[in-house]
């Protein structure tokens, strides 16, 4: 396969000698209750992190998003106010130039986040070796006045996020080629995207008349009003490709809960929580293109669960009945039903990433230390994030692997001629 860019217009590419072998796929969703004798199958053999460096030594990195083929993308931290990019891609990581923040990348390689500094941020787009910055609606002559921010980016590579208006507000906004349009409001000031699907329908969140913000959906251009469950205000986070909407509503006894807004259906699905978590609350992570959605429950513990049609499946620390001793944060969820995540003691401490499917349960080994977190799953069931290592205080990028190497990673540098 070939690489889907051209090295033009990036700075400072190493390269990382590696035999990881074909990516493997991960088998069809199983959806059926968990058999507790295999809620913990980390026994079967440790899936060692593959640890990507950052340009400089000893800063914090982590993998944000990654395809199928490979690509990954991520952040490393340069100060305070500052922070550059990567895309790693078959053995090699490649630095963009200037101070970005990376945020997601689509099947063909097409990569969106946003230029930034201490007062602004820009968003904009990377495709075939071209880094465009996207435009803005407007802005203020104040200091951070001019803003915008890139969220998702569709599978035909279609940009959505947020910008400034000249009007000092902040405007929900989906970028053809460079120029931003504004998608509008229900009456109130500001509004923003979130998520986008192949069909191009957007989702998020807009202020109403009345001066609450209510989730909605923009198909063709024009606005949906999604509701809520009840209570003032709800948040959209996240659609599939056919259509089903997951977010966040308020419910009238003031608790907020994840919730489901079928295609073709006005009334939202309360997805609720977990029974052992006695006045709980939940939101929506992540959808599936098999239906499923990932939901995290918080109360006394926090807990995580796994919806579909109805059918709650506790995930990690969680039982049947309840809340387990150990917390359970939710990170990401891939077609495959793949979940990844990372569990802690009640205490906090300890915390390691995790890999779930069909009811099992594999915490994944940090790369050295007591750390490890799962940021993101790609379609093929790996796992992005970053991980304490024996070398560095401060956590590393790493990938793990969704089967265990045949062969030891090795992570000699090698310098290569910087891009124009």
């Amino acid at each position: 396969m070939s690489t889907p860019w051209a090295l033009h217009g990036l700075v400072h590419t190493a390269a990382i000698a590696a035999t990881t072998g074909a990516i493997p796929t991960v088998g069809p969703p199983d959806v059926e209750p968990p058999d507790p004798a295999a809620a913990d199958d980390s026994v079967r053999g440790p899936l060692a992190p593959m640890v990507v460096p950052g340009p400089r030594s000893g800063g914090y990195g982590t993998l944000v998003a990654g395809n199928a083929a490979g690509l990954f993308v991520g952040v490393w931290n340069d100060g305070s106010y500052s922070s550059t990019g990567g895309v790693w891609w078959r053995g090699r990581v490649t630095f963009l130039k200037g101070s970005q923040q990376l945020v997601a990348a689509n099947a063909t390689g097409v990569v969106v986040g946003d230029a930034v500094s201490h007062y602004n941020r820009r968003a904009f787009r990377w495709s075939a070796g071209r880094y465009q910055a996207l435009g803005l609606l407007g802005g203020s002559d104040e200091q951070g006045g001019r803003r915008s921010g890139a969220l998702a980016v569709s599978p035909t590579g279609l940009v959505v996020g947020w910008s400034t208006t000249d009007a000092r507000t902040t405007r929900a906004v989906r970028w053809r080629g460079t120029r931003p349009q504004d998608l509008g409001t229900l009456g109130g000031p500001s509004s923003s995207a979130t998520a986008v699907n192949a069909a191009r329908q957007i989702v998020g969140s807009a202020d109403t008349g009345d001066g609450q913000s209510h989730a909605v959906v923009w198909t063709d251009g024009r606005i949906h009003d999604l509701g809520t469950l009840g209570g003032p205000s709800s948040v959209a986070v996240a659609i599939n490709d056919a259509g089903d909407i997951i977010g966040t509503s308020d419910t009238p006894d003031g608790s907020r809960r994840a919730v489901l807004w079928r295609r073709g259906r006005d009334r939202p699905v309360d997805l609720g929580t977990l029974p052992g978590l006695h006045g709980s609350s939940s939101s929506a992570i992540a959808v599936n293109n098999a239906g499923q959605v990932l939901v995290s429950a918080s109360g006394p513990t926090q807990g995580a669960f796994l919806w579909r049609s109805g059918r709650r499946i506790p995930i990690g620390g969680a039982t049947a009945t309840g809340a387990g001793d150990d917390r359970v944060e939710v990170t990401g969820l891939n077609d495959q039903g793949v979940v990844c995540g990372d569990i802690s003691t009640a205490d906090g401490r300890d915390v390691q990433a995790f890999r779930w499917h069909s009811g099992r349960l594999r915490r994944l080994p940090s790369a050295g230390g007591a750390f490890g977190h799962a940021q993101a799953v790609t379609p093929t069931g790996i796992v992005l994030g970053n991980s304490a290592t024996t070398q560095d205080a401060a956590p590393q990028a790493v990938w793990w692997p969704s089967a265990p190497a045949t062969a030891p990673l090795a992570l000699g540098l090698t310098a290569l001629p910087a891009a124009g």
